[in-house]
């Protein structure tokens, strides 16, 4: 008898610890995974919250750029509020807070210890004017004041705080004066359901404790909810870049623009100097061929071409200046500096010439054109100005400088040399011997009185067949001679030029030049510049 109640009791201890074992199993497992979820929600607190204050100050510093404090400055009373102009004002900011995905935007100024409010983007016929004590805002307001762009504190904000999150930037007159504060609000409500996110899983842990494998179970279809919210925080999260990618996406490769976004500081407002190489593009005789389309052919026409050729400036992390009818203004080496810019102007300008191959043909397919398109092509290297330019209304990310000026002006010297690619001796310099370059003049341009070298670009040296290489070796003979006064020995080899190589237009040129100096030689002070009057 003693030996059965001996064995009863000793199952039961021994059911009772593989219960208590399964139990305390269970609840590990369950504590490691709610452990794993609130590192997850941390981490998502974390970068939604600065993420959230990364989009409000930038919100607040566009916005105080919005409007100017000169424009600011004509509202001073409610009577002020029913003219035209301030009811316009109002129409940009509720543009200005759709683009930028904020509540409510608005500007105040202080005088002494009161505040008035100026305008905001609220449809409310009722404005408040003022005035009302400054001591009654954020201190982040009053720091607006300071000069300072600030944020709401995230990590001490509450609901009595009155349910908006604010962004402020300080508005300066055109004399660099402080004038007035620039505010934007979004909505506090992600705030507190992060924390109530947070504070259900700090229940769940408790809870463990005392739940077993159940429980277990049923947190792992939690942590698989909480996953999907992660992704959800995710993609909203992209949303607050969507803005500055949509800014640079139409005129800057996806990459360029990826690298930018994670990190800003790569883009300065206003201008800086930088040493980069421009390029500009233009279809030859396109005026003739834009004069026989109908307006919707010319569209499709030009949509089709730019495209085709704005993906190769892009595919170089060239950028887009802008489009001038058929004409393509680009730049290389900003936002992002690039330290074989040179080489990448050079590389995009013979691809597409090798695409117009291709471009022509589907052009002739699908009757676009009367005639194919062949671009012109001038490309400089050298220091310019790079910047957002234009005014607080207007400003255009563009590059400006005698250097620019110089890369626009050769595309037109084309039309003197029967060449397609033309870039300065600088540009050249910079490409190493990837390239296959034929030198031609020192030349003056209109507007720029320093004479510079020019090269044609011809080829990557790697692609270039081996008559190219003949050809190019030849004609520098044959330059040399002439850059020495020797008309007669210049003109037997460029005549050697133009019969191995029919239809040479540079040869051609230089052929005629010798037979004109061998029946009137140029003065003795002729310096070898030829000045191009035309652009």
């Amino acid at each position: 008898m003693k030996n059965a109640d001996t064995k009863k009791t000793l199952a039961k201890v021994i059911g009772l610890r593989l219960v208590l074992g399964l139990f305390f199993v269970s609840a590990l497992m369950v504590l490691l995974l709610t452990a794993v979820v609130n590192i997850q929600m941390n981490r998502h607190v974390a970068m939604i919250t600065e993420s959230t204050q990364n989009h409000l100050m930038t919100a607040a510093q566009s916005l105080a750029k919005f409007i100017s404090a000169e424009e600011l400055d004509q509202y001073h009373t409610v009577e002020d509020t029913y003219n035209p102009e301030y009811q316009a004002l109002k129409v940009r900011l509720i543009h200005f807070a759709e683009e930028h995905n904020v509540l409510y935007a608005y500007y105040w100024r202080a005088f002494g210890n009161e505040g008035q409010h100026i305008i905001d983007n609220d449809t409310d016929t009722e404005e408040q004017v003022g005035p009302w004590s400054i001591f009654e805002i954020e201190d982040v307001a009053l720091n607006g004041l300071a000069g300072n762009v600030g944020v709401t504190d995230l990590g001490t904000y509450t609901p009595e705080w009155g349910g908006l999150i604010s962004g402020y930037a300080p508005v300066y007159d055109s004399e660099g004066r402080f004038y007035c504060v620039a505010g934007v609000d979004i909505s506090d409500e992600f705030i507190f359901l992060q924390r109530k996110d947070s504070r259900n899983m700090t229940i769940l842990q408790i809870a463990a404790l005392l739940i077993s494998v159940i429980f277990g179970v049923l947190n792992m279809l939690l942590y698989r909810r909480k996953a999907i919210q992660i992704e959800e925080a995710h993609v909203k999260l992209q949303y607050f870049n969507n803005n500055l990618r949509r800014a640079f996406s139409t005129y800057l490769s996806e990459d360029v623009v990826e690298e930018i976004v994670s990190d800003p500081t790569r883009l300065q407002l206003g201008g800086v100097n930088r040493h980069m190489t421009a390029m500009f593009t233009d279809v030859k005789n396109f005026t003739h061929i834009a004069e026989v389309l109908a307006p919707d052919q010319l569209v499709d026409l030009l949509n089709y071409y730019l495209s085709t050729m704005s993906d190769v400036i892009l595919d170089q992390k060239g950028t887009i200046d802008k489009y001038e009818g058929d004409a393509i203004i680009s730049f290389f080496g900003a936002p992002l500096e690039l330290p074989d810019h040179a080489l990448r102007a050079c590389l995009t300008a013979i691809i597409m010439k090798r695409l117009e191959t291709e471009v022509n043909n589907h052009i002739a397919a699908n009757k676009l054109s009367p005639s194919p398109l062949h671009a012109r092509v001038g490309i400089n290297t050298g220091e310019m100005v790079v910047g957002n330019m234009g005014t607080q209304k207007k400003m255009n990310y563009t590059i400006i400088s005698n250097a620019v000026n110089l890369a626009a002006r050769l595309e037109g010297v084309n039309k003197q040399y029967g060449t397609w690619i033309l870039a300065t001796e600088n540009t050249v310099k910079e490409t190493g011997n990837h390239l296959v370059c034929r030198k031609l003049d020192r030349i003056r341009v209109v507007g720029i009185n320093e004479p510079v070298r020019i090269y044609e670009v011809l080829d990557i040296h790697e692609d270039a067949p081996a008559a190219l290489l003949e050809q190019v070796n030849l004609f520098h003979r044959a330059l040399i001679l002439f850059e020495s006064r020797n008309w007669k020995g210049a003109q037997t080899i460029f005549d050697q030029v133009n019969k191995q190589f029919p239809g040479d237009q540079p040869s051609l040129l230089y052929l005629n030049r010798c037979r004109q100096f061998l029946e009137e030689e140029p003065g003795k002070d002729w310096d070898g510049v030829f000045t191009i009057d035309e652009k």
